[in-house]
């Protein structure tokens, strides 16, 4: 398998400039203060009495929590508006509008042709994400994208959404939210003062006890198409099958519309190194893993899964996750002159403290913290919105990520090694 990228430019991580013992106070000093933030508008905004009108389409686990995100800021003064919604199950959608005070739409791209719609948040199935935010930023619309950016098949697709939104000027925010997290950004500064010297190794996990995470709640057994269920809308392109009320609500169990703790999961783990560390596309990555306890039910994605990804900057990632067993290891970043751990890790939440372990000298204990990072996102989203600057997690920098998950995924599937070609801009298996 093949894909043909354009080529991107390097993001820089931001350096400080301050020698080593002078960052080392500041961090502690910054880290130790707590970071409840209210809504905050930039320089750059619009007129006092211009809201944003916001529209969601899904609103299920993940796209409430948005909703409810924005409707919290409404009422903390912020000048936004939830006008719309679109969802493929009826109920849902009406029970989020209700709560919302807002109107419904039957599909998407009804929302989508409403000029009122100023910005709208995608958080439906993984594969629908990439063909509606495509849509929107089309249909003159800024765009928050959960993550992943994309579905594991969908890589072309993920290249285009990057392509298309540096064409219209949209402005596009991935839901990486641990480039929210200040946190991570005194771990880089750390790094780049040459604290840990030259990276070159990352290892990290994400561990839990059970599988709710993929057997989602059926909302009603007996439901099937019809006004109330839209199943076309569901499948987008994915493959034609026959309805199933597993498929419609359970999706994450398949295939076809998810890819399990590799683009489910990883993404919370590997964002914030792949930010911290300023890298882009992976030289090569090689995943492995299966179904090796859930086996009991027609579960198609992996209940373990391990990844390495390799980086041209000479740097190696390891990630390593199971469903089965949540006993946690601290994630560590190894440089040939030293190592920073992180304790009490919730990867794009943040962290309890991290601990700075030179080969000469004392370790080195800084505060770490654990903010509301689905705010702060959206604060930095609907600000850019305004002032029309770059978002924390645009969409290059979630094609990077998505570059990493998808060599992953395609290499567990074919068994074969992922590498990116980087004369050619392309995937390669062999």
């Amino acid at each position: 398998m093949k894909t043909t990228v354009s080529p991107i430019r390097n993001p820089q991580v931001p350096s400080s400039g301050l020698n080593r013992r002078e960052f080392l106070g500041s961090t502690v000093a910054a880290a130790a203060g707590t970071l409840a933030v209210p809504w905050v508008a930039s320089r750059n905004v619009l007129g006092a009495n211009e809201r944003i009108n916001v529209g969601f389409i899904g609103v299920g686990g993940r796209g409430r929590t948005h909703l409810d995100t924005v409707i919290g800021m409404m009422n903390q003064g912020a000048p936004l508006q939830v006008i719309g919604i679109s969802d493929t199950y009826g109920p849902r959608m009406k029970a989020a509008a209700e709560h919302a005070r807002a109107k419904t739409y039957p599909t998407y791209q009804d929302l989508l042709a409403d000029k009122a719609v100023d910005v709208v948040c995608i958080a439906s199935p993984d594969r629908l994400h990439v063909p509606q935010a495509l849509a929107a930023i089309r249909a003159g619309k800024d765009v928050y994208c959960e993550k992943p950016m994309g579905h594991w098949s969908q890589f072309a697709l993920s290249r285009e959404f990057y392509q298309e939104t540096v064409r219209l000027k949209r402005v596009v925010q991935i839901g990486n939210q641990g480039n929210s997290n200040v946190a991570w950004k005194k771990v880089a500064e750390l790094i780049q003062q040459g604290a840990i010297g030259r990276p070159h190794h990352v290892q990290a996990g994400y561990y839990r006890y059970g599988d709710w995470g993929e057997r989602m709640p059926i909302a009603d057994p007996n439901a099937r198409p019809g006004p109330d269920l839209d199943w076309e809308g569901f499948l987008g392109d994915a493959p034609k099958v026959p309805f199933t009320v597993d498929r419609f609500f359970s999706w994450r169990k398949y295939l076809d519309y998810a890819g399990g703790p590799c683009t489910d999961l990883f993404p919370h783990v590997l964002t914030p190194f792949i930010s911290l560390l300023g890298l882009k596309f992976p030289s090569l990555a090689v995943g492995t893993g299966g179904i090796f306890k859930y086996d009991t039910y027609d579960r198609e994605v992996p209940d373990t899964f391990n990844m390495v990804v390799e980086y041209p900057t000479r740097l190696s990632i390891v990630l390593v996750c199971t469903l089965a067993n949540e006993f946690p290891t601290e994630p560590a970043i190894r440089g040939d002159e030293g190592t920073i751990t992180m304790q009490g890790p919730a990867f794009e939440g943040g962290f309890d403290s991290v601990t700075f372990i030179p080969r000469k000298g004392e370790r080195l204990v800084i505060p770490g913290s654990k903010p509301n990072t689905t705010l702060l996102h959206w604060q930095n989203f609907l600000d850019c919105v305004r002032s029309r600057a770059k978002p924390v997690s645009d969409v290059e920098f979630g094609l990077y990520v998505q570059a990493a998950m998808n060599m992953a995924m395609l290499s567990f599937l074919e068994k074969k090694v992922a590498r990116f070609d980087e004369a050619r801009q392309d995937i390669v298996l062999g």
